[in-house]
């Protein structure tokens, strides 16, 4: 790689989309009942972050969580 990787909101923004595509693509290989138990998992993941105030966690897991549950439709 010959360009360093810049810490700016373009990295942080194809960071949060190749998360979402692992994740849409993790879940699509899930059996039925995996793929909900995977969706709440990063929901409960996400209500934690949302008690201890931590907003940006919390975006980031419900962006995650739209992607696991539109994986498994």
């Amino acid at each position: 790689m010959t360009e360093s990787i810049k810490p700016d909101a373009q990295t942080m923004n194809a960071i949060v989309t190749a998360l979402g595509a692992l994740v849409f693509a993790t879940v699509r290989r899930l059996e039925p009942v995996q793929q909900q138990a995977f969706a709440e998992d990063l929901s409960r993941m996400a209500k934690v972050c949302a008690e201890r105030g931590d907003t940006m966690g919390e975006t980031l897991l419900i962006d995650l969580w739209r992607a696991a549950q539109s994986a498994g439709n």
